[in-house]
């Protein structure tokens, strides 16, 4: 071997474990690009809004006891009030899940509602109606997020959605960034075990019967 094949030989490998180095670098600086663009895509924002009942013109019984997170993915709600006491309030007439209706009891059945409309800005006011999500307005879809059954002094609700979420009723979500989003918490009355699960995972009474929050867009 010459001279000159030797003194390259060895540059070659005293360049190799930096040029390694450097390749590792590289990679690394590549997956950090990679995470922070991954988390720039499932960048969240939250809102809170009081919850009110019975009826959007009930009064505030949880201020700013409703929250939202909203992401390209979906929504994650929650809802946190004082348990209703049994006999204080409206309840709803039979359902067609729920033959007998609602009655006072303890311990008692609550329902969890997210309704999404996902084009808000075809709906007549400030604020979409159901009246204007039966009738296809908003492009509007109905979850059923969960359901309680409470003894306690509070009431918390809480779930999640995705673009793969099924709905009870109308639309999938379409536009979560941007929809316009109803929480509503349905009273079912004392237990009535012979009709659980429905119970607690389908609809009774309207929403004047009902505690609601809206998270409205600007």
């Amino acid at each position: 071997m010459t001279h000159d094949m030797i003194a390259f030989q060895r540059r070659q490998e005293r360049a190799s474990p930096r040029e390694g180095r450097n390749g590792k670098l590289h990679a690394l600086t590549a997956l950090c690009a990679l995470g922070l663009a991954a988390a720039a895509h499932a960048q969240t924002t939250s809102e809170s809004a009081d919850v009110v009942g019975q009826g959007l013109g009930g009064a505030v019984v949880a201020a700013d006891g409703a929250s939202l997170r909203r992401s390209d993915n979906g929504l994650t709600v929650s809802l946190r009030m004082p348990t209703p006491s049994p006999g204080s309030y409206m309840y709803p007439g039979p359902s067609m899940f729920q033959p007998e209706g609602a009655y006072p009891g303890q311990p008692e059945a609550y329902s969890f509602w997210v309704f999404v409309f996902n084009t808000p800005q075809d709906c007549a006011e400030s604020a979409c109606t159901i009246a204007e999500f039966f009738a296809g307005v908003g492009t509007g879809g109905a979850f059923n997020a969960g359901g309680h059954i409470v003894g306690g002094p509070n009431l918390q609700l809480s779930g999640h959605l995705t673009l793969n979420s099924t709905p009870f009723l109308g639309s999938p979500i379409l536009n979560p960034t941007t929809a316009e989003v109803h929480l509503a918490v349905a009273p079912h009355g004392a237990l009535q075990p012979a009709v659980l699960p429905e119970q607690i995972t389908t609809p009774i009474g309207t929403p004047a019967h009902w505690w609601l929050a809206l998270f409205l867009i600007d």
